[in-house]
């Protein structure tokens, strides 16, 4: 007595049985393949140059002779230049996410200062992840992912210092310096 008797079922049932499961995972597995085919032609792969997009940065506001001056910085990124070096250096050495590596295709990654740029970018204009795509030469889901990393770095480096409630003696020096720079007392909260 077989193990196919004992279930009811012959020996010629049972091999029946066998080649069903073959087919059906024959074809699960032609299935798969022709799925990872049609992803691999329709998938949109865009060679991005980011290493002349860095060079490009570099050159336009972080040179010696740069193309933009401190004033025009400013403009362009809502805070001066020193300040900005010192958040991209902070976030560098703090997180490895913003340090260049080599990627997996061993090619030079997103620089760090390109990352940054475009995260205070975007975050100093509101910008959409998508619209830096072409100066930068990051995709717009590298950016959001970028906005998100930033974010989470300046909370662990900065928050001690400056994302905390003002205390009473913030408050006074605050009071003072508004006193000093407009001739009367303002208040914490005001537009101005």
């Amino acid at each position: 007595m077989n193990s196919y008797t004992f279930m009811g079922l012959d020996v010629e049932e049972g091999e029946e049985v066998n080649s069903r499961k073959k087919t059906f995972i024959k074809r699960g597995i032609a299935f798969i393949k022709s799925r990872r085919q049609a992803n691999r032609l329709t998938r949109n792969n865009i060679t991005r140059d980011r290493s002349c997009a860095h060079e490009r940065l570099v050159a336009a506001f972080f040179s010696e002779d740069s193309i933009y001056d401190a004033i025009k910085f400013r403009k362009m990124f809502r805070m001066a230049r020193p300040l900005f070096n010192q958040i991209v250096t902070d976030v560098s050495n703090h997180d490895p996410f913003y340090r260049t590596n080599m990627d997996c295709a061993g090619r030079q990654a997103i620089s760090g200062l390109l990352k940054c740029t475009s995260t205070i970018r975007q975050l100093a204009y509101s910008a959409h992840a998508d619209f830096l795509d072409e100066y930068m030469q990051i995709s717009e889901r590298t950016s959001r992912t970028d906005l998100d990393h930033f974010c989470q770095v300046v909370m662990e480096i900065y928050r001690p210092e400056f994302l905390r409630k003002p205390t009473v003696t913030d408050n006074e020096k605050l009071y003072r310096h508004h006193e000093e720079k407009h001739g009367f007392l303002g208040m914490l909260g005001s537009l101005d």
